[in-house]
C-alpha cells in the first residue's frame, strides 16, 4: 500500500468515526430508587419509587454529558414515567401492587397520610383519595367528613402519626428494621455510600429459619441500555 492509499484510507476511517458518532445514539435510563415505610403491630406498607427516566444522546455528545455532571449539570430527559409500587406485608406475607401514573409524573399523590382505617393523599386536581387495596381513588362523602379534607393531609415528613410509625429510606448508609409481629422483620437500607451517588434501595423481608426474601432493589444510578430495552422500558407504563 502506497502512501497516497494510506492517507486515503485513513480519511476514510476518520470520516467513518465521525459520521458514526454524529448518528450513533447512546441510551441511558435512571430508574427512581427510594422509599416511605409506614407499620403498626402486625403490618407494614411500603410506598417505593418505580419511576423512570430516560435519556438518548449523539455519541458525540454524551462525553461532554458526563463530564457536565460533576458541576450538577441535569440534562432535560427525552422519556419520563412513573408509578408506585405498594407492598403490603403481614405475618402471612408480603403482596404487592403497581399503581401506574404514565407518563404523567404529576399524576401521583402527594402527603400521603396514614390514618385509623387507611392511608390518604391528595390526587390530582386537589381532590382527596385514599389507597384502596390495590389502586387511589376519591374518597366517599361519609369519608371526606371522617378524616377531615385535604387540610388535614401531612405536609411534613414525621416518625409517628394516627397510630402509625414511618420512617424513609434516607442518606447514603442509612439502615433500619422493623420489627413485623413477633417473627417478621422489614429490613431497609440505602447501598449507596457516596454522598453524591444516587440512591439504592433494598428493602428485605426476615423470617427466623427462613431464606430472605428480597421486596425491592433498585439502584438509582443511571445506566446505559441497548434502544430496545429503552424502548421497551417505556413502552410499558404507557
Amino acid at each position: 500500500m502506497n502512501k497516497k492509499t494510506k492517507t486515503v484510507a485513513v480519511f476514510l476511517v476518520l470520516a467513518l468515526a465521525v459520521v458514526m458518532a454524529l448518528t450513533f445514539r447512546v441510551y441511558v435510563v435512571a430508574d427512581g430508587s427510594g422509599a416511605e415505610v409506614f407499620w403498626r403491630g402486625e403490618e407494614a406498607y411500603l410506598f417505593v419509587g418505580d419511576s423512570h427516566t430516560g435519556y438518548h444522546f449523539r455519541a458525540l455528545e454524551y462525553p461532554f454529558v458526563l463530564l457536565a455532571q460533576y458541576f450538577y449539570y441535569v440534562p432535560s430527559p427525552k422519556n419520563d414515567v412513573a408509578s408506585t409500587l405498594v407492598i403490603s406485608v403481614t405475618p402471612s406475607g408480603a403482596e404487592n401492587h403497581m399503581v401506574n401514573y404514565g407518563e404523567w409524573p404529576a399524576h401521583a399523590p402527594l402527603f400521603l397520610t396514614p390514618f385509623g382505617d387507611g392511608f390518604y393523599a391528595m390526587c390530582p386536581g386537589g381532590v382527596l383519595c385514599k389507597w384502596a387495596g390495590d389502586r387511589f381513588q376519591p374518597v366517599t362523602e361519609e369519608e371526606r367528613q371522617r378524616f377531615g379534607g385535604v387540610d388535614r393531609l401531612a405536609r411534613g415528613g414525621f416518625s409517628e402519626l394516627n397510630g402509625w410509625h414511618a420512617r424513609a429510606a434516607g442518606l447514603p448508609g442509612d439502615h433500619f428494621e422493623v420489627q413485623i409481629g413477633k417473627d417478621l422483620v422489614v429490613s431497609v437500607s440505602n447501598r449507596a455510600t457516596n454522598p453524591r451517588a444516587h440512591p439504592w434501595v433494598s428493602i428485605d423481608l426476615l423470617r427466623a429459619g427462613q431464606p430472605t426474601q428480597s421486596l425491592y432493589n433498585v439502584d438509582g444510578t443511571p445506566r446505559m441500555v441497548s434502544k430496545s430495552e429503552y424502548e421497551q422500558t417505556f413502552k410499558e407504563h404507557r
